[in-house]
């Protein structure tokens, strides 16, 4: 109960700033996802180093390049991951003794992918789409996605350990988070509602009910592996800012690539 009040004190003064630059797009969008690409990239470099392996500082710059040319441009996507490639391997070469291992190169090529490369795929929704209301639909069947699980979960969640990562995740609690957007596309669908297409009404049941679940578990397996309950305490009561991006990431991601796919 005491972490309860900074939570709300949270909660109050960033759902509105949250949903403002969701709804704005343009540069309030790419301030946020570029601010949560910096502060992310200092957070995994964090988490790694309670492993021993060490990302160095110029990779948070670099993160933070990749962000916005990705931004800039669709059409050098390719060019841009080879120099990430290319920046990884020559940085350990130049700094390889027989003791160390190509562990820190692999770290920090994923960490690229994870907190540069998906927050500009989510962005991008709403400039190469035009979608900035349906990341606010995302979110929204986020948040009811982690709400069903959670509460299922919690009353009637018998079977726990629904993987080695998470083994406090119980799988009444999983499914049900698959279930919940299904039955908001239902109730939608049966209401005839305008303001959002069926087709879009689906996309975001997959995206939320499976990928924003799965992005929930591949932060907390990248937490299990470094021993570390958050990501950080940077947002009181809430953790890290990995920690509340987390389902945000994956389901941001799918929903981009379908996008992309079916046109």
């Amino acid at each position: 109960m005491k972490d309860l009040k900074p939570r709300l004190l949270i909660a109050i003064v960033f759902i509105p700033l949250l949903l403002w630059a969701f709804s704005s797009g343009g540069i309030p969008l790419i301030a946020l996802f570029f601010a949560v690409t910096i502060l992310g990239m200092l957070e995994y470099r964090q988490m790694m180093q309670t492993k021993g392996i060490i990302i160095s500082s110029g990779w948070i710059v670099l993160a933070g390049s990749v962000y916005t040319a990705m931004l800039m441009t669709e059409t050098m996507d390719l060019v841009i991951i080879w120099l990430v490639l290319l920046t990884a391997a020559v940085e350990r070469m130049l700094s390889w003794n027989k003791d160390q291992s190509l562990m820190p190169m692999f770290t920090a090529v994923f960490g690229i992918l994870y907190v540069a490369v998906i927050p500009a795929m989510i962005v991008r929704i709403h400039f190469a789409f035009g979608e900035h209301n349906l990341l606010i639909y995302m979110i929204s069947m986020i948040w009811i996605v982690d709400s069903v699980a959670y509460f299922v979960g919690m009353l009637w969640g018998k079977h726990r350990n629904v993987t080695a990562i998470s083994p406090k995740k119980s799988i009444e609690g999983f499914i049900a988070g698959i279930v919940a957007p299904w039955i908001v596309v239902l109730i939608l669908g049966w209401a005839e509602v305008t303001w959002i297409s069926l087709h879009h009404l689906i996309i975001l049941a997959v995206s939320a009910g499976i990928f924003g679940q799965l992005g929930d578990l591949t932060e907390s397996m990248l937490k299990r592996y470094c021993g570390v309950k958050d990501s950080s305490d940077l947002i009181p009561g809430h953790g890290g800012i990995l920690d509340r991006t987390d389902s945000i990431f994956m389901a941001g991601a799918f929903l981009y690539t379908l996008l992309k796919v079916i046109g």
